[in-house]
């Protein structure tokens, strides 16, 4: 009867110079060696100031001698700098997504439960906020061709990555294409090395970050193809791109806002031509968000966040809410900035609520609203820069806290998209530094070649730190031992770590302990998690779990017994103070709590299991008979549970009903044979 750990794996206002000069469209057409030129865009007539960088007349298809190889190269960089990701296992959130996931588990036979529950559903009980089935049916898919073999879910992660190389290169310069090729190349070659992607191709779960960057882009070509040939057919891939998107990741739903403003920076659409498309594309985020609710508003409550999960739960009012969160902008601003060290969490209490005495808030506070305020006044300018602050601002506000709390206060995975209006913003930096104006090449002749040194230094020094930060992704023991010393304080991040030390004391599949001084460091790594937070259940409950391993049955209860104070439905920790009543010969104490347990978790298998057990050893067969093949349903391939099925029917006197089940049982695992 095994027993397991409670455990979730879990600037001035002044007007600015052009930078670029512009050139007449006849010359311009020339340059681009055009066969035949698409019809143009809907015009406003109107007068361009040479103060104002302005798309083109015509919205044409750049034809620049050797633009594919700048999309080979970015989607060649993202392969090779996560190419040393191939060998890892599973870590941090892989496995509530898949390694502990019943339902990605089973394959596509399960694809019906993967898009009409909650995104967690198959790992826990516990009601979750997410809903991003399209994810989890890749995972499904990959488990199902190669069972517990991470291999294929890492390849297709960096795959995923380099194939949003070659399309963020293939789109932006289409839309960017009064720009210089070479600030549109230096942008994505920029982002495909920022070493904060780490945490996003290294660790498969973080799929749904690259799957909705990657299908909103292809939304956006398309709808920019739209705009250019006026063809129903590219406007309708657009509307189903957006939607994979959106069911790829909830923030997906940002891009409703982007579309529209990326045509009015870019392009000389009406305004009304440009609200009839921005309409359209919010029937599929209509769509979405009815099927989001629906399937949502079916768990029987609603998730809480704890300061566990976000440190700025515990401000003592909104205006410490506030501070704190620009406290975590001010630090996302930095690593975005600087991105050394990096690191998986930096909960409470290494990250605690502050007040705007704080100087990180102040900062925070003055960084953001100075870059929208300046970005606003230069709207109406069509400043490039505005547009790449604005772009940053939109997908990062769903994960500043400032408008809404969500559930986790640092993630460097958060960043992901939003370090694309960064990258912008850096690339148009660099080419108004040196000048840069050409907008027939894209590597900047006539002696402006030093702005690509300069870029490819910083694309040098990024892509070593993501090859040097990638073996912390290895899997969790190398993750959390590598980011103890960068978050010490993090009660998390000990607890995780607490639960690998005492990992490497344990035969997991025998559940036997293999080196007891290693279980006594676990425990040791518990208590300290305890007492950075001293509310700490599922350390209690772990640490408890540790003590049972050791036969140091008495602090062990005591453990349970806390953790309980703490979490009265913790289904797990229910379901080990179980074991020890009923090893105790408690038989019907244990029967209460394992009963508590499947009532706070009916797909839990362990709990059915013993609980099974305890009902055999008080003869009534037919409920542990019942209660196996409750449990069957999640776990269809679990030979012990077979066993016992058929071992009950023996027992009733019924050995024709118990050979099909012994036979099962026997053929997954032969040692069960006696």
């Amino acid at each position: 009867m095994l027993l397991r750990a409670s455990a979730k794996i879990r600037p001035s206002i002044s007007p600015a110079l052009p930078i670029f000069t512009r050139k007449n469209p006849e010359s311009m057409a020339k340059q681009r060696n055009q066969k035949t030129t698409p019809a143009p865009l809907p015009l406003k007539k109107r007068t361009v100031s040479r103060s104002t960088v302005l798309p083109v007349a015509e919205a044409t298809r750049p034809a620049l001698p050797g633009t594919w190889v700048v999309g080979l190269i970015a989607a060649g960089l993202g392969f090779l700098l996560y190419a040393n990701t191939f060998g890892h296992t599973y870590a941090l959130d892989d496995f509530s997504a898949i390694k502990e996931n019943w339902v990605v588990k089973g394959g596509l036979k399960n694809l019906g439960i993967i898009f009409s529950t909650e995104y967690r559903y198959g790992a826990w009980s516990s009601p979750g906020s997410l809903y991003r089935p399209l994810p989890l049916a890749m995972f499904a898919l990959e488990w199902q061709l190669s069972p517990d073999h991470p291999f294929l879910s890492h390849l297709m992660n960096v795959v995923f990555y380099a194939l949003s190389g070659w399309v963020l290169w293939m789109t932006w310069r289409r839309i960017l294409v009064d720009y210089p090729p070479a600030m549109t190349a230096m942008a994505v070659l920029i982002f495909m090395a920022h070493p904060v992607h780490t945490e996003v191709v290294a660790n498969i779960k973080s799929r749904d970050e690259i799957l909705s960057l990657l299908f909103n882009t292809l939304a956006l070509y398309m709808l920019w193809r739209h705009l250019e040939e006026k063809k129903t057919g590219l406007l309708v891939a657009a509307m189903a791109l957006f939607g994979l998107g959106l069911f790829s990741k909830e923030s997906s739903f940002l891009f409703l806002f982007l579309f529209p403003l990326t045509i009015w920076f870019f392009s000389r659409t009406t305004l009304t031509d440009n609200a009839r498309v921005a309409g359209l594309m919010a029937i599929p985020a209509a769509l979405f968000i009815l099927i989001r609710h629906m399937v949502l508003a079916a768990q029987p409550y609603s998730e809480i966040y704890s300061i566990l999960d976000n440190f700025i739960i515990g401000a003592a009012n909104q205006m410490e809410r506030y501070a704190s969160a620009f406290s975590s902008c001010w630090r996302y601003l930095q690593v975005l900035l600087w991105p050394h060290p990096l690191v998986n969490d930096m909960g409470y209490p290494q990250l605690e609520p502050v007040g705007f005495s704080d100087w990180r808030a102040v900062l925070g506070l003055l960084s953001f609203f100075g870059m929208g305020i300046w970005a606003v006044m230069n709207v109406a300018r069509k400043h490039f820069l505005a547009f790449a602050i604005l772009f940053f601002l939109i997908t990062f506000s769903l994960f500043s806290n400032v408008f809404v709390i969500i559930g986790t206060s640092y993630g460097e995975r958060l960043l992901y998209v939003p370090s694309l209006g960064f990258a912008f913003a850096l690339a148009w930096g660099i080419c108004k530094i040196f000048k840069i104006n050409d907008l027939s090449n894209i590597w900047t002749p006539n002696g402006k070649r030093t702005a690509w040194m300069v870029a490819g230094t910083l694309i040098g020094l990024y892509s070593i730190k993501t090859i040097l930060r990638n073996p912390a992704w290895y899997d969790s023991a190398s993750l959390y031992a590598a980011d103890l010393p960068t978050s010490p304080n993090c009660a998390k991040l000990n607890y995780h770590n607490a639960l690998e030390v005492t990992k490497g004391g344990m035969d997991e599949k025998k559940g036997v302990v293999t080196d007891s001084s290693q279980i006594l460091k676990g425990i040791a790594a518990y208590t300290r998690t305890i007492n950075l937070y001293p509310e700490y259940h599922d350390a209690y409950g772990s640490r408890g779990l540790a003590y049972f391993r050791l036969k140091k049955y008495n602090q062990a209860f005591e453990d349970y017994q806390k953790a309980l104070q703490y979490r009265p439905n913790d289904a797990k920790v229910l379901s080990n103070l179980g074991y020890i009543y009923f090893m105790r010969q408690q038989l019907d104490k244990a029967e209460e709590v394992y009963k508590k347990s499947i009532q706070f978790d009916p797909r839990f298998v362990d709990a059915r299991r013993n609980l099974g057990a305890v009902l055999a050893m008080k003869k009534q067969f037919p409920q542990a008979i019942e209660q196996w093949k409750v449990a069957l349903q999640y776990e269809p391939r679990n030979a012990t549970l077979l066993y016992y099925i058929g071992s009950a029917h023996r027992d009733m006197g019924q050995p024709a009903e118990a050979v099909p089940w012994l036979e099962q049982a026997y053929a997954l695992e032969p040692s069960l044979r006696k």
